[in-house]
């Protein structure tokens, strides 16, 4: 009985840390969307220029998400997870050290006989701290999904929901702060020292965690064997996690701009829309934290995936601004409860490699993080606007139909019953 006791109060403090490591990932992340204005007038650089760094951070979001993710089932996930908060720590004081490293590194490319514009060295000084907070970035997520997954396999769901409820809090909180202090004169290295140490404390954290048997890592696992046989069940969940990344982040981008510069929205409106898109998407995970275990994920996914395409491409036919902030609340509530729950089906399916599972999940997903700007951008510039939506919608449906149409060839009905007990 007082073992039982022990082990229960482990997996409850393991538990609240790696919640704190969701809220510390969206911090870092949103602290560097709401500076890059700052920064650029420190380094007295154009603030389209460090848009660079946004892609930066996610190529490295990207790449330690796969990767590491893969590794944590041979190494173990404790390590990663604190090796990202000592990345993240190590990305933030980048970012604060930036300003003091570009006359170095001119004097260091001139002495190799290369010559490059003061912008040019402002951007390469801070995309190192990008680029290491990405990295950070990337293990938090995947091993945070993966190590929830291994506390409690038997609520997977909820407890992915709850984690991105915390995601959702680091990403409102931070912004908040930021537009109240950055007004008062505080510094933005401010905003990122105090990432740094947030990390760090973070990072100690971490040391005393106490994890079950399949968080450790063993022999036989996280190689390029054991990935092979993961692939197969995790194919329809990453291109899923894809064509719901996509149109989130597109729609936390530009949703601003579309009902501004399009609809013609006041300022203040344009700006209050993103935190009720957020909080429509918190209160709709807070709902679907207590959607049953025992269901097919599937069905569930391409439901929210068919509500979202559709209310994506009722904007086509809106001409007023309030009512297509309406279908952005809506479509947060749509979007709520799809990518926990589709990492939670990859992850499950998959309990011996959790981390390669979510892992190679996440990481899918963070390319619609990357291609969004490339492929809307253009379209948004041109005032092409039935086509954002057109796309949005048709990757949304895409997604629905992809995901519905695998519950039929991929789960017998002996993996059916052991999913479901799962």
């Amino acid at each position: 009985m007082e073992e039982e006791s022990v082990i229960k109060k482990h997996v409850t403090f393991a538990t609240w840390i790696v919640l704190l490591s969701m809220v510390l990932f969206a911090t870092t992340s949103n602290v560097v969307f709401g500076s890059l204005g700052r920064v650029s007038e420190s380094f007295k650089v154009p603030s389209e220029l460090f848009s660079v760094t946004v892609s930066v951070q996610f190529l490295g979001f990207f790449v330690t998400c796969l990767f590491l993710g893969i590794l944590s089932d041979r190494f173990g996930k404790k390590r990663m997870l604190i090796g990202a908060c000592i990345s993240a720590c190590l990305g933030a004081l980048g970012w604060t050290l930036a300003p003091g490293l570009v006359e170095p590194l001119r004097k260091l490319l001139e002495n190799c006989g290369t010559d490059c514009s003061r912008e040019m060295l402002a951007v390469i000084s801070v995309s190192v701290g990008a680029l290491l907070l990405g990295a950070g970035g990337g293990v938090m997520e995947s091993m945070g999904a993966a190590i929830l997954t291994d506390l409690h396999p038997d609520r997977s769901k909820y407890y992915m929901n709850v984690s991105q409820v915390a995601y959702c809090v680091g990403a409102i909180l931070p912004t908040v702060a930021i537009g109240k202090l950055y007004p008062m004169g505080v510094s933005w290295k401010w905003a990122f020292g105090v990432t740094s140490a947030g990390s760090l404390v973070m990072a100690l954290l971490c040391l005393p965690l106490c994890l079950p048997k399949m968080s450790q890592g063993r022999a036989g696992h996280g190689d390029f064997k054991s990935t092979l046989r993961v692939i197969p069940s995790v194919a329809v969940p990453s291109i899923c996690c894809f064509c719901y990344v996509f149109p989130e982040m597109a729609t936390a981008t530009f949703l601003g701009i579309y009902l501004k510069n399009h609809l013609h929205a006041p300022e203040s409106m344009s700006i209050y829309c993103l935190p009720m898109f957020w909080t429509a998407v918190v209160v709709g995970r807070m709902v679907c934290a207590y959607l049953p275990q025992k269901q097919r994920y599937e069905y569930v996914i391409s439901a929210f995936m068919l509500m979202a395409g559709i209310i994506a491409a009722s904007q086509l036919w809106v001409s007023t601004w309030q009512v297509s902030m309406v279908l952005f609340v809506l479509i947060g509530l749509a979007f709520s409860g799809t990518w926990p729950m589709i990492v939670s089906l990859a992850s499950t399916r998959n309990l011996e490699d959790s981390g390669t599972a979510a892992g190679i999940t996440i990481s899918t997903g963070s390319l619609g993080c990357i291609l969004n700007p490339i492929v809307l951008g253009p379209l948004f510039h041109n005032g092409n606007i039935e086509a954002v939506f057109c796309i949005l919608s048709g990757v949304l449906l895409f997604g629905a139909f992809l995901m519905f149409i695998s519950s039929f060839w991929y789960n017998s009905p002996e993996k059916g019953i052991k999913e479901t007990k799962a």
